[in-house]
């Protein structure tokens, strides 16, 4: 009200944080509400081949940590007809790949460069659901170039270790050796830092018998099926390094890594009657014994068990499910043995929303408590400087119906700073006179003494003057006792003479 008077302004009791406004600082709030509900971007990369149980593991993942789930083989179908700077590239390698698998004499390439795989990824997360949630990759990277590429970056060389590769690059000049000085290193890349990570081995004959019952053509997939097959068993042999040894070396993660059985084993695991010339499985060897949805289960278990024994894991709560979910649940529900596999999917749902819903309430209640802790001097100020004059206004207002209600209040606004002003000015001014005026215990005080040094001054005053009457009396008895000593004097001396 100070300020509509053109008095002094009151200054709240608060610190503006985003004074500019929301749409100027969301970055700022969006950072604030991560850090203050602790929602750190979980991240998780599923590595296996063409046809392998990766996508499925990377989906169990991501519907535990309601995370976007990036498919490596459905991004690259996707950017096939994104019409895009990434799109074209990604279709004119692909037309490259076709015309080199056509002609048999040709020598590639076979599979898509690294650098356009890294690229279609990249653009994948750069979303704002992966950069605040997390994301999981699933299928990708394929080999060890491919996953360098992808998650670390090139740091220069401390002095310390620059010092040894120069000495040991000249030491090896000396014996005749040309080879560069490295002047940098590869270090895990920031936005990329993996918490979890799995390698997925599947059979030919298993990924080949997924591939056939995904629907898609054949003719899409069937022409890179073996040349991908191959590439995976060479860059990643079992027993020697490959992506796992990548995970452990240069990120510093133990993966998880998931075998899943032949597809004749695993008709075994369903019911199946077992081939006549497979060996019955080993009772001891429990792992060979599981389907590959109990080695995927086992795989998502463990991975979720390293990441949540490093950290917390807080993450924002899923989008409800669409009419795409229900579609592809309908044929797993039809299929034999079905009804009861459905059954138990509907009966985890409804636990996993039961505990996203209690998970909601509680961030709820924590909410509404900090809002009103850290409302409360916003609170006070409005209570006291505001809302009781804004709230007397517009009840005035109600009452009269102006025709110009706005201006009215304005003008009420205006006419109550005035006169609050000039109030505060009166207030101060009696104040200032109280504290001015002596209070009566001060001046019964201050008239006793004075009452006191006036008797004082009376009793001094007639001292004196008793004084000064008796200075006369006293020399004149003084005088008059010498005057009665000389004639005795007189008399003793005549007596003496006579004598003589």
């Amino acid at each position: 009200d100070g300020a509509a008077g053109g008095g002094a302004v009151v200054k709240p009791g608060f610190r503006w944080w985003c004074e500019a406004g929301l749409a100027a600082n969301v970055a700022t709030v969006g950072a604030e509400f991560r850090r203050w509900r602790r929602l750190t971007p979980v991240r998780f990369c599923v590595a296996g081949t063409m046809g392998s149980g990766a996508t499925e593991l990377g989906r169990l993942l991501a519907e535990r940590y309601n995370l976007p789930h990036i498919v490596f083989d459905d991004l690259i179908e996707e950017l096939r007809n994104a019409e895009t700077p990434t799109g074209q590239m990604v279709r004119d390698k692909l037309a490259e790949i076709e015309a080199a698998l056509g002609n048999p004499k040709s020598a590639g390439p076979f599979v898509l460069p690294a650098s356009v795989s890294v690229k279609a990824v990249e653009e994948a997360v750069s979303t704002k659901p992966c950069e605040y949630r997390g994301f999981v990759i699933s299928g990708f990277p394929q080999s060890v170039e491919e996953a360098t590429e992808l998650f670390c970056e090139d740091r220069p060389l401390d002095p310390e270790a620059a010092a040894e590769a120069a000495a040991a690059g000249a030491k090896d000049a000396k014996k005749g050796k040309k080879e560069e000085v490295p002047t940098t290193e590869k270090v895990p890349r920031a936005g990329f830092l993996l918490d979890g990570a799995a390698v997925v081995h599947c059979p030919e004959d298993a990924a080949l018998l997924r591939l056939q019952g995904s629907g898609r053509p054949e003719e899409q997939w069937m022409p890179t099926f073996k040349r991908r097959m191959e590439r995976w068993a060479k860059e990643n042999p079992e027993g020697s390094p490959g992506i796992a040894d990548f995970f452990r070396g240069k990120l510093g993660l133990e993966p998880s890594v998931a075998t899943e059985p032949p597809a004749s084993q695993e008709a075994t695991a369903d019911g199946g009657a077992p081939p006549p010339e497979q060996p019955p499985v080993d009772g001891g060897n429990a792992a060979a014994a599981l389907s590959v949805a109990e080695v995927l289960e086992v795989a998502a278990v463990e991975v979720s068990a390293r990441v949540e024994a490093a950290r917390q894991i807080n993450n924002f709560m899923p989008a409800p499910p669409g009419p795409k979910a229900a579609e592809e649940r309908a044929p797993q529900a039809e299929a034999p043995g079905g009804e009861e596999a459905a059954a138990r999917r509907e009966e985890e749902e409804l636990r996993k929303k039961r505990e996203r819903e209690e998970k909601l309430e509680q961030i709820k209640k924590e909410e509404l408590v900090k809002l009103e802790k850290h409302s409360e001097p916003l609170r006070q100020y409005l209570m006291s400087f505001v809302v009781p004059t804004v709230t007397t206004g517009l009840v005035e207002v109600c009452r009269q119906q102006p025709e110009d209600p706005v201006g009215y209040l304005a003008e009420y606004l205006s006419v109550y700073a005035q006169m609050s002003r000039k109030r505060r000015s009166s207030v101060r001014r009696d104040s200032a006179a109280t504290s001015a005026a002596p209070s009566p215990a001060a001046a019964a005080a201050a008239a006793e003494a004075a009452k006191a040094k006036e008797e004082e001054e009376a009793k001094a005053k007639q001292q004196q003057q008793e004084e000064a009457e008796a200075k006369p009396k006293a020399e004149a008895e003084e005088a008059e006792g010498e005057a009665e000593a000389k004639p005795s004097e007189g008399e003793g001396k005549g007596e003496g003479e006579g004598e003589a």
